[in-house]
């Protein structure tokens, strides 16, 4: 009768091997140890899942604080009365006053007249009295006052002067938004003293000079440039003169300013 031999799978892996080395010994325990260690595992995550529950449900954590509060019965006849409310009076609304008039001091465009045509009353302001007179310019003399409504303080705090600070002179070719431009005075009178240079009819030369002149707060000459040079003869002749152009100055904002106007002088011989 033959003799049965049971053997595992580990004992057919190491049969005829040396099984002193641990590997033997390590497969042998392996399902052992990872029954073990899924067990660990189960019992850690039930542990932390029904732990806080746990917890929760035994109070060992929980503490009540009650505070005590003293009640005290009170009854409205023992408390004092009360101030008397003082009644303020509400000052009466500011009146309505009309706004104050703005003096004004008469300034005329000068027209060339005769002298036995001048009138006393017709005399035109010089430019330094309009300037002293610190009022505003106008068609007529109003006696008024410069100053505003005088709101004072506020909010506590004094208002503090405004500082304006002259504007920059205007250039030849900026552009200035006048009310009334200047105007020559005594264009035709120049232009008959220029009359036309010999030698530029010998030569007949012809052209049109064309000058840009800055004209002050009075009317009188200030500079000049030359915008268009036909001929040096002709340019000449006008450049040597044209200091003794007036003009009636130029109004901005109701004051006279020193701006720059354009002058030609078209000079052209008759055939």
């Amino acid at each position: 009768m033959s003799e049965t031999v049971y053997a595992d799978l580990d004992e057919i892996v190491f049969e005829g091997r040396d099984k002193t080395y641990g590997a033997y010994e390590l497969r042998k325990k392996y399902n052992r140890f990872l029954l073990r260690a899924a067990l660990i595992a189960i019992l850690l995550f039930i542990c932390v899942t029904t732990l806080p529950k746990v917890i929760e449900w035994s109070g060992l954590f929980d503490r009540v604080e009650t505070e005590t509060i003293d009640v005290i019965p009170v009854q409205l006849s023992d408390l004092a009365e009360p101030p008397p409310l003082d009644e303020e009076e509400v000052p009466p609304p500011p009146p309505d006053l009309p706004p104050p008039v703005r003096a004004q001091i008469e300034f005329k465009v000068p027209t060339p007249k005769p002298d036995d045509e001048v009138k006393e009353e017709e005399t035109i302001k010089e430019m330094d009295e309009l300037e002293d007179a610190k009022a505003d310019i106008g068609t007529a003399d109003v006696e008024g006052t410069n100053d505003g409504y005088d709101f004072g303080d506020i909010d506590g705090k004094a208002v503090e002067d405004v500082v304006v600070n002259e504007p920059a002179e205007v250039g030849p070719s900026d552009f200035v938004l006048l009310e009334k431009e200047p105007s020559p005075v005594n264009l035709d009178d120049l232009k008959k003293l220029i009359g036309y240079p010999p030698m530029a009819k010998e030569a007949e030369i012809e052209g049109k000079v064309i000058i840009r002149v800055q004209v002050d707060k009075t009317g009188h000459y200030v500079k000049h440039i030359v915008i268009k040079d036909p001929h040096p003869i002709l340019t000449k002749a006008v450049t040597d003169k044209i200091n003794t152009l007036t003009f009636t100055p130029g109004i901005q904002s109701g004051k006279p300013i020193k701006v720059w106007v354009t002058i030609p002088f078209d000079f052209k011989l008759l055939h």
